[in-house]
């Protein structure tokens, strides 16, 4: 079928359950990484249940699910049976580890069902992901413009700036891809949309944001560039990696220069690894002030370290190491629930000094939510998505945009999942619907190679 303009969906007639299926789909991934749109997401993902049902011969024989997600799922299944409140567990599993589940299956069937309509499907996949950060740089805009200075800090509606940075990150990739292994005329559009992307997270202040999405579209143009490709796609892909390269710098220069943060960073890690983690979690820092105050002095700089360890960078440190102490005496993890880490704490100290709901570290988090097996299966579960881009990019006859994004992707979640916990809620799905459409995707793309 000949490639179409870029009237995608609207020119679908909506009489088609395709045309549901798009819009619903759309609607849904658009808002996954968005503050406040529970209902908005829940009648999309509903709709769109509905219209794949209404089109289930399409995807029949063409969904393959694989072995690590069905034992990721037989597990989740099971796990409320063995863990410490079935109550809890059950709840835990209908709010986040199924709605996970729910967003692989929507995923592929997605993929199923439109992949073969329209070649730039990529692309529309990153400007519908890009959606949270268009919006925030529109509102800093217009913050800006009413105040007479720049917002820098601002997040616009969203509550968390983490938010922002997850969208990004899948902007970037999504894009960087396009550029490389897409239609050429989507590629102007695509820099634009990585530019918005990074400049959100550095208006914003998340500087694991910037970091993360930055690293992923890099890690894009690094596979194209050692793919071998053929010489016009090599050059495409080494003027991106330049491209991109230097807006990162540049953007990282403005970030560190208007974020102290980025400065003291390293100072405030290594104060983190001081003392007994789950003694300070208890009993507040007074264990470990003077060492603080032997290696930084006496003064405000160790005050300022001290300060830190109580809820900053250090604290970051100090309760992955604290959480990492539980989860080795609680190999079944606990109820499944987000606080996991809380839970386990408060049966040691019922009153901890530092409280912390959750360790910023996805995977500690999900040891102690669902135990050691339950993160390893997850583990694997990405890790599958990992393997399928290594074998598309095998193929040196034409680099498949799928299977970058799989590798990209699969490697972005797992390493984001070291600096926060990412591994539940609206970012479980994000990860499941994504990859899941990729995996979809490059399938059904070597199927009709053959």
């Amino acid at each position: 079928m000949e490639e179409k303009s870029s009237t995608f969906a609207l020119k679908l007639s909506m009489a088609e359950p395709t045309s549901w299926s798009i819009l619903f789909a759309s609607t849904y991934l658009a808002v996954l990484s968005t503050s406040n749109t529970m209902a908005l997401r829940n009648v999309a993902v509903v709709g769109l249940l509905i219209s794949l049902v209404w089109q289930f011969s399409k995807m029949w024989g063409v969904l393959r699910i694989g072995l690590p997600v069905l034992l990721w799922a037989a597990y989740l299944f099971l796990f409320p049976f063995i863990s410490d409140d079935i109550i809890v567990a059950w709840d835990s599993f209908s709010s986040q580890w199924g709605r996970g589940l729910l967003a692989m299956l929507v995923g592929a069937g997605v993929a199923a069902i439109v992949i073969d309509r329209q070649r730039g499907v990529v692309f529309y996949l990153g400007a519908i992901s890009s959606v949270p950060v268009l919006i925030h740089l529109v509102l800093f805009a217009l913050n800006a413009w009413q105040t007479s200075s720049l917002p820098i800090g601002y997040w616009g509606r969203e509550t968390h700036h983490a938010d922002l940075g997850y969208a990004a990150g899948h902007t970037v990739i999504l894009m960087s891809a396009t550029i490389v292994a897409a239609d050429r005329k989507y590629r102007f559009w695509a820099v634009a949309f990585i530019l918005a992307a990074l400049l959100s997270t550095v208006l914003a202040q998340s500087r694991a944001g910037f970091a993360f999405a930055a690293l992923g579209g890099l890690f894009v143009f690094l596979l194209a560039h050692f793919n071998q490709l053929p010489k016009k796609n090599y050059h495409v892909a080494n003027i991106g990696l330049v491209t991109l390269l230097v807006a990162v710098v540049i953007m990282a220069f403005f970030a560190i220069k208007e974020d102290s943060r980025w400065r003291s960073m390293a100072q405030e890690l290594s104060a983190g690894w001081m003392g007994n983690a789950i003694q300070i979690e208890c009993e507040g820092t007074a264990s470990v002030e003077q060492e603080i105050i032997s290696k930084y002095g006496v003064g405000d700089n160790s005050q300022s370290v001290i300060n830190n360890v109580r809820g900053g960078d250090a604290s970051r440190v100090l309760v992955v190491r604290a959480g990492v102490e539980l989860a080795a005496k609680h190999p079944w993890g606990s109820d499944g629930s987000r606080q996991g880490f809380q839970k386990l704490l408060m049966q040691v100290c019922p009153n901890p000094a530092i409280s912390m709901a959750h360790t910023h570290n996805g995977w500690v988090d999900t040891l102690l939510a669902i135990g050691w097996l339950g993160a390893v299966l997850y583990l694997a579960v990405l890790l599958q998505y990992f393997r399928l881009g290594l074998a598309g990019l095998r193929d040196r006859q034409v680099l498949s945009p799928w299977a970058l994004v799989l590798t990209a992707l699969s490697i972005f979640w797992i390493t984001r999942g070291l600096t926060d916990s990412v591994f539940r809620d609206h970012m479980l799905q994000m990860q499941g619907f994504v990859l899941a459409f990729s995996a979809t995707a490059w399938r059904l793309q070597r199927h009709q190679k053959k």
